[in-house]
């Protein structure tokens, strides 16, 4: 099956590359001789004796190259005003399987942020077409694809129990929220999001991340005080890495609150395959929570 490609302008406005139909008044052009859509690596290896072991892998920058077919030089000049400015970046979505529409608002396709950094005038071919040579250059080394998962549900472990004392003792469940992630991409950061909508201040602020034999941990001190209103945000995404509370337009940093105990990383990753985030939200309902993150993939 062909694979469809589609790219999306700071306007969200799409330009079709694989349409079934090149008709004048559409946005789409289609593109043959597509290359660069793969990866390539540089690895660094240290020497130990006879052996070779890897101490890096650094995924290289590489241009997505093609023919684009035009109607007409008019169409051409409509492709121009689609880009805009040739420094605005674009996203260049690609579909290897051709089973996503690029109109599709369910889907989730991967993409690159690209420039165009070569556009060749168009020479018109024996059938009447236009082709120009294009090269796209990409701003990440891999394909990428965004997820959010958010809950607003708390789950509640064990029953509480309450004595009829004549004393004022009330022993409580805590309360978890269970958060299944499946990440079909390589390690990346995500950004949580923790909002309290009560009236009264959220103090008890930990979560666990599990997959396989693998956890991180994460505590904040009871003095960060998340108020109503407020938003705790932990981005551990290497280039937006964040740690605030955010009010209305405001925001205050606060990495002083973590938990100054190295179990605690904070910043937790998720890893190739299934993730479960587990939230201690203590004995407070009416918390949002939000966890966004990048899918990262070599080879589509």
């Amino acid at each position: 099956m062909q694979p469809t490609i589609w790219l999306k302008n700071n306007n969200d406005e799409i330009w079709d590359l694989r349409p079934k139909l090149i008709l004048p008044d559409r946005y789409a052009a289609f593109i043959t001789d597509l290359q660069g859509t793969g990866f390539k690596t540089k690895k660094t290896y240290s020497r130990i004796n006879n052996d070779f072991v890897q101490t890096k892998d650094e995924p290289q920058q590489v241009d997505i190259t093609g023919t684009m077919l035009f109607v007409s030089p008019a169409q051409m000049h409509r492709f121009s005003s689609f880009v805009g400015d040739y420094g605005n970046a674009l996203r260049l979505y690609y579909d290897p399987n051709g089973k996503i529409d690029p109109l599709s608002q369910i889907d989730r396709p991967w993409y690159k942020q690209v420039h165009i950094t070569q556009m060749d005038s168009g020479e018109q071919t024996d059938v009447g077409l236009f082709k120009c040579k294009v090269k796209f250059t990409p701003l990440c080394a891999m394909w990428r694809r965004d997820r959010v998962i958010a809950s607003t549900v708390t789950t509640p472990i064990g029953q509480p129990h309450v004595y009829s004392y004549v004393y004022p003792y009330f022993y409580q469940s805590e309360r978890k929220l269970y958060l299944d992630i499946l990440n079909e991409g390589e390690k990346i950061g995500c950004r949580i999001e923790i909002k309290n909508k009560k009236s009264t201040a959220l103090q008890k602020l930990e979560w666990v991340r599990n997959s396989g034999k693998t956890r991180q941990y994460a505590k904040w001190l009871n003095g960060i005080g998340l108020a109503s209103g407020r938003t705790l945000v932990v981005d551990s995404t290497p280039n937006s890495q964040e740690s605030t509370v955010r009010y209305g337009n405001s925001s205050d940093d606060v990495q002083d609150y973590q938990e100054p105990n190295p179990q605690y990383i904070n910043f937790v990753e998720l890893l190739p395959g299934n993730n479960q985030i587990i939230f201690n939200l203590g004995d407070i309902d009416g918390v949002d929570i939000t966890v966004s993150y990048v899918e990262q993939e070599r080879l589509l």
